[in-house]
């Protein structure tokens, strides 16, 4: 988002795996102090996002979820072991982070090569586009900067359409269809209502099997918002 292109910063990870977070990007990414943070894992960076369910199902879920930590007061929380890892990320190591779309961004920080930016060409635009919403009460609320670049306005209709095993299609109604190459049409459909919440059809909530409290991942694809599941 261009209010936030200035958020960008290097952060050096220490003996114990941690980052500080500075207090601006927690501050714009709406996270509290001593909250508990889930991290989502990208091809080329990971997120990390605050957790707003239940402090009992939060005890349970992070005995069974290796991505789940809790940031301190000082705004010091460790990265997993499995994602320094996965993104050849040392201890006392600098990496980079940058705030795009109110979500926090970590990426291995590179020498300036063309290798590198390809890859930070490929990055930036899919970020742009992605969002991660937490589902409550069967219901998410979709941000404006989604809304503008889905041209989607509030009372607007959408039609639910399933793809794969875990993906849902949501695309502005239409009368003319009802499957479209590998979509295949629900027959459920909702309204983006005047706070901007949409409601998943419970149906399609049983196919992802997510609950309240749950995160999805939700970005533009061309004419359609993609939904999945966020690992």
């Amino acid at each position: 988002m261009k209010e936030n292109e200035s958020l960008k910063d290097y952060l050096i990870i220490d003996n114990m795996g941690r980052v500080k977070i500075p207090p601006l990007f927690l501050k714009h990414a709406n996270i509290q102090p001593s909250a508990t943070i889930k991290f989502f894992n990208y091809e080329n960076y990971f997120v990390m996002k605050q957790c707003e369910t239940s402090p009992v199902f939060l005890e349970k879920k992070m005995k069974l979820n290796n991505l789940i930590r809790n940031i301190d007061h000082l705004g010091y929380i460790v990265i997993p072991k499995v994602l320094r890892e996965i993104h050849e990320m040392n201890l006392c190591e600098k990496i980079g982070v940058k705030l795009i779309n109110n979500s926090i961004i970590f990426y291995k920080k590179r020498k300036q090569n063309k290798s590198s930016i390809l890859t930070k060409e490929s990055i930036e635009p899919e970020l742009n586009k992605l969002s991660l919403l937490e589902i409550k009460e069967g219901k998410i609320r979709l941000p404006n900067f989604l809304l503008e670049s889905f041209d989607l306005e509030v009372s607007m209709q959408l039609q639910f359409f399933i793809k794969d095993q875990d993906t849902i299609v949501a695309k502005k109604h239409r009368y003319e269809f009802f499957t479209e190459g590998n979509l295949f049409f629900t027959g459920q459909s909702r309204v983006v209502n005047k706070d901007k919440y949409l409601n998943i059809p419970k149906k399609l909530r049983n196919y992802l099997n997510v609950n309240n409290g749950d995160v999805l991942e939700v970005k533009i694809v061309g004419d359609k918002l993609v939904i999945k599941k966020a690992i």
